[in-house]
Formats: C-alpha cells, sequence, structure tokens
C-alpha cells in the first residue's frame, strides 16, 4: 500500500466528491469535530469536511474581514469559487464565533439546496449532554425528512460501528510511533488523517488495514532526533512537518482538530446511540471552543509522557481566538511540567516555510 494514495485522496478531495455524487450519492459538507457525522452515514449521505486551501483568497475577502482566521477564508473562498458545488448539504455546528458567523454567510452566498445549524452546548454537565442528545434527535429528523427515509437504531449502530472501526484504524497507526525508530514519520501520517477526513470510512479503513499489514521496516533514526508534538488547531500544509523533520525533529504525535482529536475517541456501542453519540461529541474532544483549558492540558500532558516527547510545538492559526486566548495559560503549565514549548502563529495563506523552519531549528538545538 502506497502512502501517496492519501495524500492523493486529499489532494484530488473534490473530483473524487464529484465523482460520487455522479454515481448517485448524496454528499454534505460539515464543519468541526462536534459534528456527528455518523448520523449523516446512517442516512445514506456521504460527509466530508470542509477544509481551506493555500491558494491566494479572491473572493471571500468581499465578505468577511481579513482578520478573520486563514482557514476560514479560504473554506468560503473555495466554496465562492465553486470547488463545493457538489455538495447537497452543509452542517454548521455551533461552536467558534467564526463557525457561527460563518453560517449566516455561506446561506446568503453560497448555494447549497440543505444547510442545517447544529447547536452543541457550550458545558459538557450531564443536563448539556441530555441537552445535545435531544438536539440528535432533532437533527436525525431532519435527515430523516431530506431522504424521506427512517434511520433506524440498527443503521446508527452499525454506523457508529464503522466509525470507531476507522478510529481503532487510526490509533494503530499512531501507536507506531511508540517505537524509538517509527517505521513512519510523521509528514506521511499527517497525509493519513487528512484523507478520512474526506473519505467513506469504510473506504479509508480498508486503505489503513493494507498499510498496517504491509508496514515498512523501522527506519534508521538519525543521532539526536528530537521526539516532538505538535499542537494547535489545524493546518494544511504538510510542508510544515517536513520542515520540522528536516529541520532533526520526529512529530511522534500531535494533538490538532484535524488529527488525534477528531479520532481519539471512540463512542460506547452498547449505549442508545443518540446518547453515546451525545457523550462522545460533548465530551470527549478538548477543543478550546467548548473545554477549559485544564481538560486539554490533562490530556496533552498524557499522550506526551506515552510518547516520550521532548518538546511540543504550539502551532495556532492567527486570529483564532479560542487558541490564543488559552495559548498563555497553556504554555506556561506545559513549561511547568518540564516541556519545553515552541509557539507559532500560523497561516496557510502566505505561509513563510524558510521562517518557520529557522525557529524550529533554533527550537531544537535548544533541546539538544
Amino acid at each position: 500500500m502506497m502512502i501517496s494514495e492519501f495524500q492523493e485522496a486529499y489532494h484530488n478531495r473534490h473530483k473524487l466528491a464529484e465523482g460520487w455524487k455522479k454515481a448517485g450519492k448524496k454528499v454534505f459538507g460539515y464543519f468541526c469535530n462536534y459534528t456527528p457525522e455518523e448520523l449523516i452515514y446512517a442516512a445514506g449521505i456521504i460527509p466530508v469536511r470542509i477544509r481551506g486551501s493555500s491558494e491566494n483568497v479572491e473572493l471571500a475577502d468581499a465578505h468577511i474581514n481579513s482578520f478573520c482566521c486563514s482557514f476560514m477564508r479560504s473554506s468560503l473562498d473555495q466554496a465562492l469559487k465553486g470547488r463545493y458545488n457538489y455538495l447537497d448539504g452543509m452542517v454548521f455546528p455551533k461552536t467558534c464565533d467564526m463557525t457561527r458567523g460563518m453560517y449566516s454567510i455561506w446561506t446568503r452566498d453560497v448555494k447549497i439546496p440543505q444547510y442545517y445549524f447544529l447547536p452543541v452546548p457550550g458545558r459538557t454537565s450531564d443536563a448539556a449532554v441530555e441537552f445535545f442528545s435531544e438536539e440528535l434527535k432533532l437533527f436525525k429528523e431532519s435527515l430523516e425528512k431530506y431522504t424521506g427515509q427512517k434511520i433506524s437504531d440498527n443503521s446508527l449502530k452499525q454506523a457508529i460501528k464503522v466509525y470507531n472501526e476507522n478510529r481503532k484504524l487510526l490509533r494503530a497507526i499512531y501507536k507506531l510511533r511508540l517505537q524509538d525508530n517509527p517505521p513512519l514519520s510523521g509528514s506521511p501520517i499527517f497525509g493519513i488523517t487528512m484523507s478520512g477526513l474526506i473519505l467513506p470510512k469504510e473506504q479509508h479503513s480498508e486503505m489503513l488495514r493494507r498499510v498496517l499489514k504491509d508496514i515498512p521496516s523501522p527506519k534508521s533514526s538519525p543521532e539526536g532526533r528530537m521526539r516532538l508534538m505538535v499542537a494547535g488547531n489545524t493546518f494544511e500544509n504538510i510542508e510544515l512537518l517536513q520542515a520540522i523533520e528536516e529541520s532533526g525533529g520526529d512529530v511522534v504525535i500531535d494533538d490538532i482538530d484535524t488529527g488525534t482529536r477528531y479520532f481519539w475517541a471512540t463512542v460506547d456501542e452498547k449505549a442508545e446511540p443518540l446518547r453515546a453519540l451525545s457523550e462522545r461529541y460533548l465530551r470527549e474532544i478538548p477543543c478550546p471552543c467548548k473545554h477549559p483549558a485544564e481538560h486539554r492540558l490533562d490530556r496533552m500532558l498524557e499522550l506526551a509522557k506515552e510518547y516520550r516527547v521532548k518538546g511540543i510545538i504550539l502551532v495556532i492559526q492567527k486570529f483564532c481566538d479560542a487558541h490564543l486566548y488559552d495559548r498563555p495559560w497553556l504554555e506556561s503549565s506545559l513549561k511547568e511540567k518540564g516541556y519545553p514549548v515552541l509557539v507559532v502563529e500560523h497561516s496557510d495563506l502566505g505561509w513563510s516555510g524558510g521562517k518557520f523552519k529557522t525557529m524550529v531549528q533554533a527550537f531544537i538545538e535548544m533541546l539538544g
């Protein structure tokens, strides 16, 4: 199994989705980890994660301010350019301010047949889980109305099983990074996880099984290579990880929206399906737009210890209020626990790889 197939799938994601549409499939786009994909899947619809691009923004700045995060500007720009014309529907969960604000812009300026705004509580209490369960029920009913077919408990349980299997396979890929000389470096694993955002889960799982079956022999690790964690929200540039590797770093684990936070936690397959989904999506995704920083810190420390991390690079999208708000306390807390931290404010638009690489080289030299 060639690792490049994952990167190619992600690169050609719009072409693939257009093919699914021509084959008679329905395709829904969605923002953010708080969208319960299993419900969309159980309705017979292919869910695809909305992503941005490193292309120049040409149309979006006429609709939103340039001080909005580059991811939201770029994703809107992609939609306005017609990249997402194949979508039959869009789901916006109530998460960060930008996601909420983009709902009104997309519904006004991007002509997609079906839109749904999913309320997500700002707390994770028992009452919040109960509330979210009821909201998921309403979301389920909206999907049933759209498709004209009921979503049975059996189909929802099957969807949960399919998604859990994919999450377990991704965790198995990440577990390879526990080795002293991992057979796969961080940049190809980034391609593997990113393709999972857009490929149907059964197809992606089959690709993962082939990778795990044909794992290459562990590579030799150059002397002095540092085991690092990359944490933050989201980025498009695989070159960012490649720059770290070229500088003598080895990204063995991450805490990013499109990495471990996306797939690490599974859904309880024995519980009532909607309640189980509510528990997983509300309580097990420690994102700063919903969770206190202490929750995320605990998770990062747990991963850093398990993967024997020597340093942590915080890569934060410029103008992301949620992550920037947590940044000072998170940085100081990680340092108090003995982990050196490099903070980088990042934008996929106009990204300066040379400057970033210089910063990483200096950071790794300090670790040595």
